[in-house]
């Protein structure tokens, strides 16, 4: 009797313990499995073309002190970053049309996914990914300055949205796709500063060694993102390798492009003496993509600091 007790109670313990791993089983949920999307090559080729006046793109000018056109032309293997929405997806090369350099084929390769012929657009932007205004040196030419010039880092024009009117697929994940020609725009003015000091009848040319710009409306771009979600704003500052009476330039975004304002200019000489003076920016200069000269703008405020003629043996 007491065996078929001990029997039975074995027998419920593994009924429940049976039970208990049934319903442990049914409340575990089965994962979905995730699989991710691979990204695709494309082999990207676009037309691209310039016209002259606000539209420039590439930078040549024919006496940089006289001269009153940038003209827009494109360069032997200039770069151009392609975006999709807010990522950059790659970036392509420029061939300039040997009949016409106003126009140019960019090709290379982006890596992205979910192109779709009719739908998808991008965004081209050039000279380089980091939208910046800071650290310019004065100097506007590659031929100036192969590595700082405003033509290398500062000179950025952008066109946006340029349609993928085609989407081909080349097999092993990879596609070639085609656009829409896309027509660049210049997202900033240049402008060719010089200055001289002002007193009374009496102007002294003054040998600039830096220039701090700041505008009353204080819309001057520092730096911004490829979509304009976010915009640094305040004045810019050139520092030239060798202080100079001659003209320099600078690349100024202004975030008002409609406004009369003030731009005023704090500039130090190559003894140190800090000058400043300001000078209206008339409305229809505004706009980016406006080649504006400055030349021998007329400082009325100086800054003299008298030289202490005792000797300082300590310093506090």
């Amino acid at each position: 009797m007491k065996k078929t007790i001990l029997l039975i109670a074995a027998l419920l313990g593994a009924m429940a313990w049976t039970g208990c791993m049934k319903i442990k089983e049914e409340l575990i949920e089965e994962k979905p499995e995730v699989v991710e999307e691979k990204a695709t090559t494309y082999t990207v080729s676009i037309l691209a073309e310039r016209n002259d006046g606000p539209q420039t793109k590439g930078l040549d000018i024919s006496d940089e002190a006289d001269a009153t056109l940038l003209k827009s032309i494109w360069k032997d293997g200039e770069e151009v970053k392609v975006y999709l929405g807010t990522d950059c997806i790659g970036t392509l090369t420029a061939t300039p049309d040997g009949t016409d350099a106003h126009k140019a084929t960019l090709s290379g390769t982006v890596t992205t996914t979910g192109i779709e012929a009719g739908v998808t657009t991008l965004t081209l932007l050039t000279p380089r990914e980091s939208w910046d205004y800071t650290g310019q040196i004065g100097k506007l030419l590659l031929t100036d300055d192969a590595t700082d010039s405003i033509e290398k880092l500062f000179h950025y024009t952008m066109a946006s949205p340029v349609l993928v009117t085609a989407a081909t697929d080349k097999g092993e994940n990879h596609w070639s796709i085609t656009t829409e020609e896309a027509h660049f725009t210049n997202q900033q003015s240049i402008y060719r500063l010089s200055f001289r000091y002002r007193v009374g009848e009496t102007k002294t040319y003054i040998t600039t060694k830096s220039v701090t710009i700041s505008s009353a409306n204080n819309h001057l771009v520092r730096s911004e993102t490829v979509d304009g979600s976010s915009v640094e704003e305040g004045p810019i500052s050139v520092t030239l390798d060798t202080a100079t009476a001659d003209p320099f330039f600078v690349a100024l975004r202004n975030g008002d492009e409609t406004n009369e304002e003030a731009f005023t200019f704090t500039v130090v000489d190559e003894n140190g003496v800090t000058y400043r003076g300001s000078k209206i920016i008339p409305a229809g200069y505004k706009p980016n993509g406006t080649f504006v000269s400055v030349k021998n703008a007329s400082l009325d405020e100086r800054l003299d600091l008298a030289l202490s003629a005792t000797e300082v043996t300590t310093v506090l």
